[in-house]
């Protein structure tokens, strides 16, 4: 080739020149170790690892449960009307206050799709279902006992058709219509376009219709109690007994305290108002019991008490007082309820 001349000749003769080096001039190796310092953070990384994916696992298996327990939430605190607002009927704010509580809170569960947390629940759905269809038999006698032309009113038999769920429904768009129709009564009552039930009239009814949630619930209560198979702790129909007479002991005691607040009349018949108070704390404790699990168990038991029992207990104490307070007000005259409305110019019209 044209290049070859310019190649130095020993190139050309005999090849390249390569140098032998022996294993004397290498360096070796065999008793080095490796850095101490860089073997723990090598450590170190491998278990970060190891504990990263094993927390992810455990934190995806337990996520869900979690989340189940988390979106529990039952409020049975005092309803207190808004000092803003000056409520014609108070029975109407409170049954707004308690729609808008489940609906604003956390969700109402019985709407929920079948992979949301809450559809896993059992309490908070039975809460909420007891209240609502006590607020809907509460609205259905209020709207009896303040008929217009003879016919009950139509803002609460609505509200009281609305409350009461039907299968396949979403609640929410039916509770706000609810609320809604319990609104317009409210209105037309503060305008004088409805008609005002007789304080008295309507406390006694509505301590009949109390008398009568306190009597099935001990029915259904007595009947998980009694069963033949008890599972551990409580089954299913166990807590939907439990919850379902909870949310009407607290319905129950919040319109027993609407009333009292509505009319001042009572503070001045010492008989009722002793009926009443004994009523609403009789109530009150079976709205407020809070198990962290519900339990129906052997009442002798050593560990797990009978929590369906205690309920029925409050209630038979809720349910006489409830009575004797109807009773008190039956043994009224007349002529007492006229001379105390009388003392006051501005209870002429609320006396019967």
């Amino acid at each position: 080739m044209a290049f070859d001349s310019r190649l130095p000749a020993a190139y050309q003769e005999e090849g390249p020149v390569v140098t032998r080096i022996g294993t004397d001039h290498l360096v070796t190796f065999d008793y080095a170790e490796p850095s101490p310092i860089m073997l723990f953070f090598q450590r170190w990384w491998r278990r970060s690892i190891l504990m990263l994916k094993v927390g992810t696992v455990v934190g995806a298996v337990l996520a869900y449960p979690v989340m189940t327990v988390m979106s529990h939430k039952i409020d049975d605190s005092d309803v207190v009307l808004s000092s803003n607002q000056a409520w014609a009927s108070p029975e109407a704010g409170v049954a707004i206050n308690k729609i808008a509580r489940e609906l604003e809170g956390t969700g109402w569960a019985g709407d929920r799709a079948s992979w949301h947390p809450q559809a896993r629940l059992t309490a908070m759905p039975a809460w909420q279902k007891a209240t609502a269809d006590a607020l809907a038999e509460h609205a259905r006698l209020l709207a009896v006992i303040s008929p217009v032309n003879g016919e009950p009113d139509a803002d609460l038999t609505a509200a009281a058709r609305l409350l009461h769920g039907m299968p396949g429904d979403d609640m929410r768009p039916r509770l706000t219509s609810a609320a809604e129709a319990l609104n317009r009564f409210d209105t037309r009552s503060a305008r004088g376009l409805a008609t005002q039930p007789d304080r008295m009239e309507l406390l006694k009814a509505e301590s009949r219709l109390f008398a009568g949630w306190s009597e099935t619930d001990l029915a259904d209560l007595s009947a998980q109690i009694n069963a033949e198979t008890v599972e551990w702790p409580a089954s299913r129909q166990d807590i939907i007994a439990f919850y379902g007479a909870k949310a009407r002991a607290h319905v129950a005691r919040e319109m027993l305290l609407a009333s009292q607040r509505a009319d001042p009349r009572f503070s001045r018949m010492p008989d009722v108002q002793a009926a009443m108070t004994k009523a609403t704390e009789a109530w009150g404790h079976a709205a407020h019991m809070k198990p962290l699990i519900v339990s129906n168990q052997p009442g002798d038991g050593m560990l797990m008490a009978n929590h369906l029992a205690g309920m029925g207990f409050y209630l038979s104490e809720a349910k006489a007082a409830t009575l004797e307070l109807a009773d008190a007000i039956d043994a009224l005259p007349a002529e007492d309820v006229e001379s105390v409305a009388s003392l006051d110019p501005a209870l002429g019209v609320a006396a019967p």
